[in-house]
């Protein structure tokens, strides 16, 4: 393994949260404007379960690299590598902190005013 998987992991966590924060947004939008919110299905409005498991998948997939990140081993003791390793990790706990933010307002707030 080369030491350029873990620089290619460093930003990965970001990009899960952008696609994250991105299809809330759309998800949001699309369903007030198409009505999701006068419906309820299994105690809850279409629009915030398409919200929910919007957000749950994006939180599966970081804990997923996260793990993937953890358990990241290189055969030689090159510090470079372990540098870049730890850089990964610390950015996809920032990422996984920043997606629990921006979806923790989902089950307790109104989606559609």
């Amino acid at each position: 393994m080369k030491p350029r998987l873990p620089l290619l992991l460093i930003p990965a966590g970001f990009v899960i949260w952008a696609s994250a924060f991105t299809l809330l947004y759309a998800a949001l939008s699309l369903g007030c404007v198409a009505g999701w919110q006068s419906e309820v299905i299994a105690g809850m409005t279409p629009v915030r379960l398409v919200l929910l498991v919007v957000w749950l998948v994006h939180l599966a997939a970081l804990i997923v690299l996260l793990i993937y990140c953890v358990h990241l081993r290189h055969r030689s003791a090159d510090r470079t590598f372990g540098f870049l390793r730890r850089a990964a990790i610390g950015s996809t706990v920032a990422a996984l902190a920043a997606t629990v933010w921006t979806g923790v307002a989902i089950p307790a707030v109104t989606p559609c005013l």
